[in-house]
């Protein structure tokens, strides 16, 4: 029995080391929290959603959030959590045409109808190396919330890596041509991460929240997030309902732990509110990459996503980068594409477009992904050119229920909301990985059989 006893205990420390390990880190002398509004007729939770989270310094965040949540006067409290770009080792060995893409047939329309309208793109991330040569005349002022000031620079390389994929100059004999090298865009860098001592690209929750409604106030269109964490955060959630509410559509990465989100959350992807789009990586033979989370419910769309080239930091470029983050910036780049011919478009239709014109493909894992297949920019360009935009520059107002409707189903993949207008999955300090709940499993059945043999 002691020998049972020594290994059911030694296998109980392998547990616990397990979920420590797990635990999502969040900084431990701040929290995010959101008092109760004092409207007293009561607002919807997308209004309220305007009225925004504060970051506060506290000794210690556990036990300043369960005093916190205490208290009648707050709405929610939370850990500001720390964020990771949505990257992989970028020695995937991976080539392609991306057929399923068809961005040449889509350059070739965009010649004959104009570059159309100018579309803003705000890039919350790493910032941008605002002197590389093909990016030059299409950055645009934004702002630096991991250093609180102006200046935009990548440190790290994740935001220009971002930023190449949809917005590179084409046709100047150097380098790559981005997905909307021949529109014009404006790109808005707006940082919240930038590389730690660890050579990782991570920032704080409490900046991303910022840094949306930064882009949001300063004109931005279309959101590209190629970053995530595995919480839910209802800071989070009213950051993009107020996106939402103004118009703008929000583009997440959808992670890179090759998992199914519809069972598992994944944040910001997993918000539910109708203006997002969760994308996930494309192999180069049309299969969801084995490191690309997916969802049949939760992430709706596919995009190139291994052995890709694009701009990086020092006026330089990467090849083969692989990732959800890097997935994401093109059908960024597609979205914005059809907003250049229909500047009138609301966000509906235009998150409508591009999932109804996707490439379905027929290859390992498509079924996993709402739309089955690829985002298609020839398809989505001839889509938008047969829609009746004169009908669509106003939202359609049942759309304004849709995020309530989802936060109720069971697709968010869980239960116990947060306050806000959130994503019902319960913000938990420690994820219990199935391996360790196999692990605990079995060190029940070790203790049990030790039980019996005392008895014998």
């Amino acid at each position: 029995m002691k020998d049972y006893r020594t290994f059911s205990i030694g296998l109980l420390v392998f547990v616990l080391a397990a979920f420590s390990l797990n635990a999502a880190g969040y900084r431990t002398d701040e929290v995010i929290v959101k008092f109760k509004t004092k409207n007293p007729q009561g607002l919807s939770s997308e209004v309220a959603s305007e009225e925004r989270p504060v970051t506060m310094a506290v000794e210690d965040a556990d036990t300043a959030i369960k005093e916190l949540k205490a208290s009648d006067e707050i709405e929610y409290v939370e850990p500001n959590y720390i964020i990771e770009a949505e990257t992989v080792p970028d020695d995937w060995p991976y080539t392609g045409e991306w057929s399923e893409l068809d961005i040449e047939d889509a350059w070739g329309l965009i010649t004959q109808q104009g570059p159309g309208k100018k579309v803003v793109v705000a890039v919350i991330d790493s910032g941008v190396d605002t002197t590389h040569p093909d990016l030059q005349g299409r950055v645009i002022p934004g702002y630096d919330f991991a250093n609180n000031d102006g200046d935009v620079e990548d440190d790290s390389g994740h935001g220009t890596e971002v930023c190449g994929i949809f917005g590179a100059v084409g046709n100047n004999n150097i380098g790559i041509a981005g997905v909307d090298w021949d529109i014009n865009i404006a790109i808005m860098p707006v940082k919240f991460m930038k590389l730690n001592d660890d050579g990782q690209t991570t920032g704080n929750l409490s900046d991303a929240v910022s840094a949306i409604y930064y882009a949001v106030d300063h004109g931005a269109q279309i959101i590209n997030a190629s970053w995530g964490f595995y919480e839910h955060s209802s800071s989070l959630d009213d950051a993009i309902a107020y996106a939402k509410n103004k118009g703008v559509l929000f583009i997440a990465s959808a992670g890179n732990n090759g998992q199914d989100n519809d069972t598992s959350v994944h944040y910001p992807s997993n918000c539910p509110y109708d203006n997002v789009i969760a994308v996930a990586a494309m192999d180069t033979d049309g299969s969801i990459a084995s490191f690309s989370n997916y969802g049949s419910k939760t992430v709706q769309i596919m995009a190139p996503g291994v052995g890709i080239t694009t701009t990086t930091i020092n006026d330089s470029y990467v090849s083969n980068a692989a990732g959800t983050s890097f997935a994401t910036p093109f059908v960024t780049g597609v979205a914005a594409m059809v907003l250049s011919q229909s500047p009138d478009m609301n966000y509906v239709t235009l998150r409508q477009i591009i999932l109804s014109s996707a490439t379905k493909t027929p290859s390992t894992g498509s079924s996993m992904i709402a739309s089955g297949g690829c985002v298609n920019a020839f398809e989505a360009l001839v889509a938008e050119g047969n829609t009746d935009t004169s009908t669509s520059s106003t939202q359609d107002s049942s759309q304004t229920s849709d995020a309530g409707n989802a936060a109720s189903s069971a697709e968010s993949g869980g239960g116990g909301g947060g306050g806000g207008g959130g994503c019902l999955i319960e913000t938990a300090h420690t994820a219990v990985t199935p391996f360790a709940a196999v692990l605990f499993m079995i060190m029940i059945v070790l203790f049990q059989v030790g039980r019996r043999k005392d008895l014998e």
